[in-house]
C-alpha cells in the first residue's frame, strides 16, 4: 500500500497542512487563517500593548490545526490509513510559558489578561534590552558559544524573550513549568510528551551537543537570579529531525480524523523545512523563504562562527551537516506596506482596470529604469536588520527623493534595497569561507513577483533559480513526517524521493552588473554609517516610544 504523509506548516498569518504521497505530490491541501491574527498593539481583550510587542493566541493555533486536518481527512478517508508520519514547522523563534501538563498560562484565568502569557512571535521585538544584556555577559566571559550565534544574542531568539519576561512579568516567569517554541509545542499537543526538537534547541536557544544549553554561570551574570532558567525551564531531552517527537494519541486522533499512533517528527523552523522541500541536500546553495521576511539556509560539511548570522547549528537541517541561518527582517511585507499606504489611489484603479495586481502594475512601471535612473537609494531595515547587524532597533531609510520623485520610483528603490541586503549576506559567507554558487527561493514572493527575482540574480551576479514546491515549508515538513514514520530509510533519501526541484531560474545580466555594483558600493556606505558609526535611528526610535 503507498504511503503517505502530512506537512503542517505554521506561519505568521496562517496554517497551512499538506497531504503528500511519496513522490512529494500534493494529494489534498488546506489552509486556516488566525483569528486573532497577530497582536502588536492591543490584546484581543483590549489590554494596550508595549512597544515593539508582537503576540499570538495558542487557542488559534489549535483550531486553525484541527480545522485544516480534518478538512484533508474529509477529503481523503482512505489515505488517512496510509499516513507514515506527521511533520510539523513553525516560524521562528515563536515561544511562549506553559504550565506542568502543556497548557499555555495564558489559557488559565489568573494570566487571560497578562501579555507575557501569550506567544511571543518571532517578530516580537521588547526583548532587544535583555538581548544586549546577554551579549555583554557572553562577550565578558569569552563564552565560546556567540560566534556560532553571529557574535551578538538576536532579540527574536528564545533567551531574551524569557529574560524579559523574568524582568517585566516576574509571576507569570515563576509559574511557568517550561518556555517552550510553538514548533516543539505543537508535537506535545499531538503526542503528550515533553521531548523537544535537537533543530530548535540549537538554533533559538543556544544549545549545542557538546555543552548544552550555556552555563547557570553565563545566565547568572547576564541577570542576577536568572542563572538556573535552562535547567528549571527547559529540557535537554532532544530528538534530532527526522526522528520521531512521539505518537499521535488517541484522543487527538479522534478530534483530527486520523488514525491513533502516527508518529509525529521533532518539529523545526519553517525555513528548515523549507530546505529539504525545495529539493536541496547538497552544500553552496543558499535557500530563500521569501514571504513577510526572508530567512536564509544553506548546509556545509564544517561549523565556522560567521558574524552577524543568526545561527549555526549541527543537525539543524540535515543530521549529518551544520545548518546556517540569516535573512533579512523584511520582505514581501515592505512592499506590501508601501502598496498599502504610499501609492496614489489612480494607480490602485488603474491596475484594477488593466486587471492585475498593483504589485505587477508598479513593476511594469519600475522595470522601464536602468539602475540608478531612479536616483534613490534606499535601506531596508523597515523591520530591524536580521543579517548581519543582529538590531531589531534599526530603522528604513531612502535617500534622494525630491519634488519630481514618483512613487514607483519609491518602490524600485525598495525592491533594490532588499537585493543589496541580500548580496551583504552572501558577500559576508564568503567572507568567511562558506562559499555559495546559486541562490534559490521559495514562497510567496518568488512566485509572484519575477521582477524582483531578475532583479536579485542581476545584483548577487549569480544564477537565481524558484523552486518547484508551491509551499516548501509545508512540503519539507510531509518529508520529515515521512523519514519520522520511516516511509523512507533514511530523510536523505525522503528528501531526495520528494523534494521539488527548481521551476525557473534567472540568469544575471552582464549589462546591469557595473550599475548596480555601484548602487551597491552607496549601499555599503550607508550600511556602515547607520547600523555601526552612527545612533540616529535608536534615538528616533527612543523618542517615538516616549510619546506613546
Amino acid at each position: 500500500m503507498e504511503k503517505y504523509s502530512i506537512g503542517i506548516d505554521f506561519g505568521t498569518a496562517e496554517v497551512r497542512a499538506m497531504l503528500a504521497d511519496g513522490r512529494g505530490n500534493c494529494v489534498r491541501q488546506a489552509s486556516s487563517t488566525y483569528p486573532h491574527g497577530v497582536m502588536t498593539e492591543y490584546l484581543h481583550d483590549g489590554t494596550r500593548l508595549p512597544e515593539g510587542f508582537a503576540l499570538q493566541h495558542p487557542a488559534d493555533y489549535v483550531e486553525c490545526l484541527c480545522a485544516v486536518l480534518r478538512e484533508i481527512s474529509a477529503g481523503e478517508p482512505d489515505k488517512m490509513q496510509a499516513v507514515a508520519g506527521i511533520g510539523i514547522d513553525f516560524t521562528q523563534c515563536t515561544m511562549m510559558p506553559v504550565d506542568a501538563q502543556g497548557e499555555p498560562l495564558c489559557f488559565q484565568e489568573n494570566f487571560c489578561h497578562e501579555p507575557y502569557a501569550y506567544a511571543k512571535l518571532w517578530k516580537h521585538h521588547g526583548a532587544e534590552a535583555q538581548a544586549e544584556k546577554m551579549t555583554l555577559a557572553a562577550r565578558e566571559r569569552k563564552e565560546k558559544f556567540l560566534p556560532f550565534y553571529g557574535g551578538k544574542i538576536y532579540a527574536e531568539s528564545m533567551f531574551p524573550k524569557i529574560l524579559e519576561t523574568y524582568e517585566k512579568a516576574l509571576e507569570v516567569y515563576r509559574a511557568a513549568d517550561q518556555f517552550t517554541e510553538l514548533a516543539d509545542w505543537i508535537p506535545r499537543w499531538l503526542t503528550g510528551t515533553k521531548r523537544r526538537s535537537l533543530s530548535i534547541a540549537g538554533c533559538a536557544a543556544l544549545w549545542n551537543p557538546e555543552t548544552g544549553y550555556p552555563s547557570e554561570e553565563y545566565f547568572e551574570a547576564a541577570a542576577k537570579g536568572f542563572g538556573k532558567v535552562a535547567k528549571e525551564k527547559m529540557t535537554e531531552d532532544l530528538v534530532p529531525v527526522g526522528e520521531p517527537v512521539g505518537y499521535l494519541t488517541a484522543d487527538k486522533a479522534r478530534l483530527l480524523g486520523l488514525p491513533e499512533g502516527i508518529p509525529v517528527a521533532a518539529g523545526l523552523g519553517d525555513c528548515q523545512a523549507a530546505f529539504v522541500g525545495s529539493g536541496i541536500s547538497q552544500e553552496h546553495i543558499l535557500l530563500s523563504v521569501m514571504g513577510t521576511s526572508s530567512c536564509d539556509m544553506l548546509v556545509h560539511e564544517k561549523g565556522v562562527g560567521v558574524p552577524g548570522m543568526y545561527g549555526v547549528s549541527f543537525g539543524s537541517i540535515l543530521p549529518d551537516k551544520y545548518g546556517y541561518e540569516a535573512g533579512q527582517a523584511t520582505m514581501g511585507d515592505l512592499l506590501g506596506w508601501f502598496t498599502k499606504t504610499c501609492v496614489p489611489g489612480e494607480y490602485t484603479e488603474e491596475a484594477r482596470r488593466r486587471g492585475i495586481s498593483i504589485f505587477d502594475y508598479l513593476n511594469t512601471l519600475a522595470e522601464e529604469y536602468e539602475p540608478g535612473e531612479t536616483g534613490l537609494l534606499a535601506l531596508d531595515w523597515w523591520s530591524g536588520n536580521r543579517s548581519v547587524l543582529l538590531d531589531t532597533d534599526l530603522s528604513g531609510m531612502i535617500l534622494g527623493m525630491n519634488m519630481d520623485t514618483k512613487c514607483w520610483e519609491i518602490y524600485r528603490a525598495l525592491a533594490e534595497s532588499l537585493a543589496f541586503g541580500k548580496r551583504m549576506i552572501v558577500e559576508q559567507f564568503e567572507a568567511f569561507g562558506i562559499h555559495i554558487e546559486k541562490l534559490y527561493v521559495t514562497g510567496g514572493v518568488a512566485n509572484k513577483n519575477p521582477f524582483l527575482m531578475q532583479m536579485f540574480s542581476d545584483v548577487l551576479g549569480m544564477p537565481v533559480g524558484v523552486s518547484e514546491a508551491e509551499n516548501g515549508s509545508c512540503l519539507g515538513s510531509a518529508i520529515y513526517g515521512m523519514a519520522a514514520g520511516k516511509g523512507y530509510e533514511s530523510l536523505e533519501q525522503a528528501a531526495k524521493a520528494m523534494g521539488r526541484g527548481v521551476e525557473k531560474m534567472y540568469l544575471p545580466r552582464e549589462e546591469k552588473k557595473a550599475a548596480y555594483d555601484t548602487l551597491y558600493r552607496e549601499y555599503s556606505t550607508l550600511y556602515q554609517y547607520f547600523g555601526r558609526e552612527n545612533k540616529v535611528m535608536k534615538t528616533l526610535k527612543a523618542l517615538a516610544g516616549r510619546g506613546k
